[in-house]
This record gives C-alpha cells, structure tokens and sequence, in this order.
C-alpha cells in the first residue's frame, strides 16, 4: 500500500482504490483537495522534480463524485 498510516486504514483503501482506477499514485490525495469546495491551494513544499510532476497530474485527474464523496467519508466524516 502506498499510504500506509495505521491510523486510517479505511482512508488508505480507498485512495488505493481510487488512484488505480485513474492510473496515479499518491496524486489521488492532491487531487481530492484541488476538488473541495472550499477551493484550496495546497502548497506541496516539494523541491524534487519528479514529484512536481506527480503532483502537477493531480489537475488531470477528474474524480466522479461518487469518488469524492467516498474519500470524504473514508476518512471518518459523515454526510448529513
């Protein structure tokens, strides 16, 4: 598993599952936030080149809202 965390091992399923099914890897998790509502600008804070790339691939990724959703309640929220 790329995301490993013991503490979120719901939330580390499904970005897996989510970032196979669009052929990335962690860029799954940028892509998720580029997606929120709140229009959040991450800062990756990264100085290596090949993960400037990845992380520059999270804006290709189109997630369903079925796909959203689903990381958003993988990691423990609840929809109303």
């Amino acid at each position: 598993m790329f995301l490993d965390n013991p503490k979120f091992p719901e939330l580390n399923a499904k970005l897996e599952a989510v970032a196979h099914t669009h052929g990335v890897s962690t860029t799954v998790a940028l892509a998720w936030l580029l997606r929120h509502p709140a229009r959040m600008q991450p800062v990756t804070g990264t100085t290596q080149l090949e993960r400037l790339r990845d992380c520059c691939q999270a804006s290709e990724v189109l997630l369903s809202r079925e796909e959203w959703y689903g990381i958003l309640t993988a990691a423990g929220n609840t929809l109303p």
